[in-house]
């Protein structure tokens, strides 16, 4: 297969997210925004491949700097932006520098380092922020307020961050760490359960959830390609490493790339080398 569109940045992405809305039978929805090392933030038109808008960045000194991470606002309206100690928020419908910022560190109090990744609860009005200082922060969507800063559990700087459907667990994994952590959000700080994963990189290496939130799939290093069920965790509460349910190969280097559909029992993988389309997690289709 062959790209049907190629969107060129001027140096190494950073990140890149999809418009939550997007809706191909309405072309208007149909956008990608990127970011690069020394570049603004970019609006890609998924259609043609057009650069539709501009987001510009400026530091203290009011210099050009890059987003570290991008997440759009759940209603699309809003885009967030990870730097160091910091989050640019810019409106969708305003192109520009205009933003609003929220420091993740305050006196020296709050989250520190460079905020490597983000994601929104599907069901409160709060979003969560990793960072390359090895924590998690929990913050109201309203005024950008730290409500809760989970402990440094992880070895490594965190790398993708992700909420289970219920809005009460959160899912954590972080450069060169085995261990993704499912932590309680309704107690803060606790962890419910681990599983573990071949993370010999400093590359992010991504994990999601299948639409009921049950199953948590995740590539490693290896290539291989990793099923659990959480539902076999321990009612008691009783932190446990759980084993796979599931686990096949899935290419020959890093599995670093990897996607549910939300509705149907298709996975998508990706490595340095190649990109496969998966059934139900087990069959490859040509």
């Amino acid at each position: 297969m062959g790209p049907v569109l190629r969107m060129s940045e001027g140096d190494t992405i950073y990140d890149y997210c999809w418009f939550p809305k997007m809706s191909s039978l309405d072309p208007d929805t149909c956008f990608i925004a990127s970011s690069s090392r020394d570049n603004p933030v970019h609006i890609w038109d998924a259609f043609y491949g057009d650069l539709r808008a501009t987001f510009r960045p400026y530091n203290h000194l009011d210099e050009l700097t890059a987003a570290h991470s991008l997440c759009f606002s759940p209603d699309g309206c809003q885009l967030y932006c990870g730097f160091d100690k910091m989050v640019r928020i810019f409106h969708t419908d305003r192109p520009g520098r205009d933003c609003e910022e929220r420091p993740t560190t305050v006196k020296k109090q709050g989250q520190g380092g460079i905020v490597s990744c983000m994601a929104f609860s599907p069901c409160q009005s709060l979003y969560a922020c990793g960072s390359y200082s090895r924590t998690v922060g929990v913050y109201s969507c309203e005024d950008g307020e730290l409500l809760a800063l989970l402990p440094p559990r992880h070895q490594g700087g965190i790398t993708h961050l992700l909420f289970a459907p219920d809005g009460h667990h959160l899912y954590t994994g972080a450069r060169k760490d085995k261990e993704i952590l499912c932590w309680d959000l309704r107690n803060p700080g606790r962890v419910l359960f681990s599983v573990h994963r071949s993370v010999n990189t400093n590359q992010r290496i991504y994990f999601d959830l299948d639409p009921t939130g049950r199953y948590l799939l995740s590539g490693d290093t290896d290539g291989m390609m990793s099923v659990w069920d959480t539902l076999t965790a321990p009612p008691d509460g009783q932190e446990e490493v759980l084993q796979p349910h599931l686990q096949f190969r899935a290419h020959r280097d890093c599995a670093n790339g990897m996607s549910v559909h939300p509705f149907m029992p298709l996975l998508v993988t990706s490595s340095m080398a190649s990109f496969t389309s998966w059934v139900s997690g087990v069959q490859p289709q040509n």
